[in-house]
């Protein structure tokens, strides 16, 4: 057998590519009333064309007419056709999604291991992307969606809904169906968006039966015979050709009529078998066994009948016009619906099921070898031939799973197989259960994990497999393992796991042994854990180790996720200033690669939230996060979704918003592990009592199982306070709590030990944020002098890494203690330190302070706290010459978010705040002519 190669991934029967043309019939068409009405409102066409009608009614030759008539006229027209196999939507919003990325170049690199780890976006989700990006579009757009009755999922009508209520005018819909459109048709009629046509308009008069038979048969027929097949067919399309078809054939087209009588209940299949009887024997039985094939071309039509005539069979009914409709431009068929459906009913009848499956498996074979795999296993299946398709599944798993993304099809084929008692081969059983964990089943997913590795044991034992290759096919499943860990938020034993594995690999040579995304992937899951627990040397140790591998795997993705990881470790820290730049640069990098909506972006986006709230960008933050939270129900695992979350609840007003909402954020939560709606629990305590909302905190902490009887804070939280980022979250929610109860002994002695665990694991972010609240309990107790103390130690901590949220969270207890000190009292050692409290009090409303006097003439002399770096300097440089961030960014190659955090950092060393200060205070130092 021939495997497929990625490189006729294109060939698999690809339903998700950015194209789709409808049918050409090169016989005349008969214009119904619905085929003149189109044509003359073609200039004004409304919002949705309904076109519901019976099967044969010739509703896909009428969308076909408008869809090439737009296309003549240079209109943007989308084509996509649903079959029997569409019971979801999934193959509708993928041919959306290309079509989006096609008409705006977003998806410039293909990137399989993005295909897998998206492979499972909730509908809801992707339909709200793809009509938020209807509104990009370059040019207006005419969706052509035929034979919608085939899709059932109820998801389709919230699609349509969205299509029809929330695109723009520009944006046109025509949609065809043989049961009534799942569309409120009344709001349509009342907002004046649709035009519907149904059995009346698709009906054929006298006239168009005339055309339909042509010249050359109606030379044959009187007016009256004419007038008596509308009379019998009642304008029926597809009755009109079988009868067309009949009476071609017969030397008295009016004997032949005359014996049709209006008593006859089912037309078509009356016609159906005078057709068929018409016919030669040789040709009745290839039809009968065509009708198995889904679509066909010669070559498939010829090995699966093993009718050496199919090539003229072909011919003649295309002559004919004997429903034989073509599909991929011209050199591929499909039988009309109805023709097939009574065909196929036939064949049941006269064929025996060994017959039947014998074409079938015929089929696969031809499928398999023009490289139409997903065909080939469609047809093996139908044939019961398992072992057929689990020798085309062992090759092809990877492109279906890991290059296609098709996880739904894939699951269903190797269920299938579950059914007919079999399991497929090594590489069959991996994929299935990365499909699994990418559609979010683990469970089940661990449980074949198990019976996958009781196979492996039971190969060792009984020596049926070479060990070399059962070694390797155990540390795949090991991998798939620490995935599920991570993605489940079971970390516990994560790192020792990953450590072990990592040992084989750098034993035995990791570029032998293992594929380079899979040493990243378990360097990855044990950095995670190590940062959770705050094991930040041994987290950087595993992201170095990643680092180097996902190099080697040419996925933009995969080095995407990595940057995303490390980044972890400084934000852990606190030192978001190490952080941002590198989230931004990253979040570019992608965006161009894989397209701006990628999950990966906006897991990214969300990092970089974090860190610009925290860094009081907050116009930055904003932007971030609308980017971020688009996806994060769908992309993300418990550690980022976490810093996006909070970054949301501090951007919080108080009130929800349409930008930023609790209910939004709790039900982004509640698709997680449970420890983050506990997180954000925490956010939202420590927002409450930020904006003074007391009760509400403490109401909002008793989901947490943190309570307050009595003079005590007490917290009934079990298993999960052993997880290291959550207790030290919820000890910060306790001491915050307790500062607000005023319970100000209590809140010092947890504050201590928190300060000592905080500067054990490097955590000066944290040390930043309690040095502020032993500030604040100093202040309280009239303590101004250790107060300053305290809040001087805050600064050095925060000066370097630029933290300023927690210190504008407490600008009130700032003014104080600046009104109640002195200038001795504020022992500042470095310039930067002495900045960033200058750019602290910039705000306050304090004057004729001594303090604030000493800052300003910090302010005013004539030195540099730091040398502007190089690449300052060229930004200074940049700047002089009148560029815009945007222009700078683009000459620089660098995001508009790392040249406003250049300029920031710039002008922080230049003690200024804006463009014209900066030039200035440059010209002063000389610092324009280097």
């Amino acid at each position: 057998m021939t495997p497929c190669s990625p490189d006729d991934k294109a060939r698999l029967d690809d339903p998700d590519a950015a194209s789709g043309q409808p049918p050409v019939f090169l016989f005349p068409i008969a214009r119904t009333g619905a085929l003149r009405a189109l044509h003359e409102q073609r200039d004004k066409s409304p919002k949705l064309i309904s076109v519901v009608a019976p099967i044969g009614y010739g509703k896909t030759v009428l969308l076909s007419m408008h869809y090439y008539e737009g296309m003549r006229s240079q209109k943007a027209c989308w084509w996509f056709s649903h079959d029997d196999r569409d019971t979801t939507i999934d193959r509708l919003l993928r041919y959306l999604e290309a079509r989006l990325d096609a008409s705006r170049s977003e998806h410039s690199v293909f990137d399989a291991l993005q295909m897998m780890h998206e492979g499972n976006v909730p509908p809801d989700d992707r339909i709200d992307q793809i009509v938020r990006r209807m509104h990009h579009l370059p040019v207006p757009v005419t969706l052509f969606i035929d034979n919608v009755n085939y899709c059932e999922d109820p998801a389709l009508t919230d699609l349509l809904a969205g299509l029809i209520f929330r695109t723009p005018s520009w944006f046109r819909l025509v949609l065809s169906s043989s049961e009534a459109l799942p569309v409120e048709m009344v709001r349509c009629k009342l907002e004046g968006l649709v035009v519907e046509f149904g059995t009346a308009d698709l009906g054929l008069d006298a006239i168009g039966v005339r055309e339909m038979f042509g010249d050359a048969l109606c030379a044959k027929l009187s007016g009256k015979a004419i007038d008596n097949v509308v009379r019998h067919t009642e304008g029926w399309p597809a009755a009109v050709r079988l009868m067309q078809i009949l009476l071609e054939s017969s030397p008295d087209p009016e004997t032949t009529l005359a014996g049709f009588s209006g008593a006859d209940q089912d037309l078509a299949t009356l016609l159906n078998s005078q057709v068929l009887r018409g016919f030669d024997p040789g040709l009745r039985a290839f039809l009968l066994k065509l009708s198995l094939l889904r679509d066909f071309d010669a070559s498939l039509a010829e090995e699966a009948t093993g009718d050496a005539d199919a090539a003229n069979h072909l011919l003649y009914l295309w002559k004919h016009n004997v429903f034989l409709i073509p599909v991929e431009g011209r050199q591929r068929f499909r039988l009309h619906n109805l023709f097939r459906e009574y065909l196929m009913n036939q064949a049941a009848q006269i064929m025996s099921v060994d017959e039947r499956r014998t074409i079938l498996a015929r089929a696969a074979k031809c499928c398999e070898r023009q490289k139409h795999c997903a065909e080939a296993i469609d047809y093996a299946l139908a044939a019961s031939q398992a072992p057929m398709a689990v020798e085309i599944l062992e090759y092809s798993a990877p492109l279906f799973v890991r290059d296609l993304g098709y996880l739904h099809r894939y699951l269903a084929w190797v269920e299938q197989l579950h059914a007919l008692g079999e399991h497929g081969g090594w590489e069959t059983d991996c994929w299935y259960v990365w499909a699994l964990v990418f559609g979010r089943r683990y469970e089940l997913a661990r449980q074949e994990i198990a019976r996958l590795m009781k196979r492996v044991q039971q190969a060792e034992e009984d020596g049926t497999a070479n060990r070399a290759d059962l070694a390797r096919i155990a540390r795949r499943i090991d991998v798939i393992h620490l995935a599920i860990d991570v993605y489940t938020d079971h970390l516990a034993t994560v790192t020792e796991h990953a450590r072990r594995w990592l040992a084989v690999a750098e034993r035995n040579g990791a570029t032998v042994l293992d594929a380079p995304f899979d040493v990243a992937t378990v360097a990855c899951a044990g950095a995670i854990h190590d940062v959770n627990e705050c094991r930040l040397a041994d987290a950087r140790f595993l992201t170095r180790i990643a680092f180097a591998s996902i190099a080697q795997s040419n996925s933009a993705y995969g080095q995407a996720w990595v940057v995303a990881v490390n980044a972890l470790i400084p934000m852990r820290e606190g030192d978001y200033a190490a952080a941002y730049p590198e989230l931004t640069e990253a979040l570019q990098q992608a965006g161009r690669e894989l397209g701006n909506n990628a999950g990966i972006c906006s897991t990214i986006a969300l990092l970089a939230a974090k860190c610009a709230i925290e860094m009081d960008l907050r116009e930055e933050a904003g932007q971030l996060l609308d980017r971020g939270l688009r996806k994060a129900m769908s992309h993300g695992i418990v550690e980022t979704t976490a810093h996006g979350l909070d970054a949301a609840v501090k951007m919080w007003s108080g009130h929800d918003s349409d930008s930023i909402a609790l209910p939004a954020l709790r039900k982004i939560a509640s698709v997680y592990p449970a420890r983050l709606s506990m997180m954000l629990s925490c956010f939202i305590t420590r927002r409450l009592l930020q904006l003074g909302r007391v009760d509400e905190a403490l109401h909002e902490a008793a989901t947490l199982g943190v309570g307050q009887p009595g003079d005590t804070i007490l917290v009934s939280v079990e298993p999960a306070v052993q997880d290291a980022t959550l207790r030290d979250l919820i000890d910060a929610t306790i001491a915050d709590l307790l500062i607000a109860s005023g319970k100000f002994k209590q809140a010092g002695a947890l504050i201590g030990e928190e300060a000592i665990r905080a500067r054990t694991a490097g955590r000066s972010g944290r040390l930043v944020e309690l040095a502020l609240n032993q500030a604040l309990l100093s202040h309280c107790m009239h303590d101004a002098v250790s107060a300053a103390r305290h809040l001087t130690r805050a600064i050095s901590l925060a000066a370097r890494r630029r933290y300023l949220r927690p210190f504008r969270d407490r600008m009130d207890l700032i003014a104080g203690l600046v009104n109640e000190t002195r200038p001795k009292d504020w022992p500042f050692v470095t310039e930067e330190e002495r900045r960033f409290f200058a750019d602290l009090c910039a705000g306050l409303k304090v004057t004729g302070n001594p303090v604030l006097e000493q800052i300003q003439a910090l302010d005013s002399n004539g030195m540099v706290g730091e040398t502007p770096t190089t690449r300052e300097l060229e930004l200074l440089g940049l700047i002089d010459a009148g560029l815009s961030n945007q222009e700078i960014a683009d000459r620089l190659s660098l995001s508009v978010a790392t040249v406003k955090w250049h300029l920031y950092n710039l002008y922080t060393k230049l003690g200024v705040k804006n463009r014209a200060s900066a030039l200035a205070r440059a010209r002063s130092l000389n610092l324009l002519t280097r």
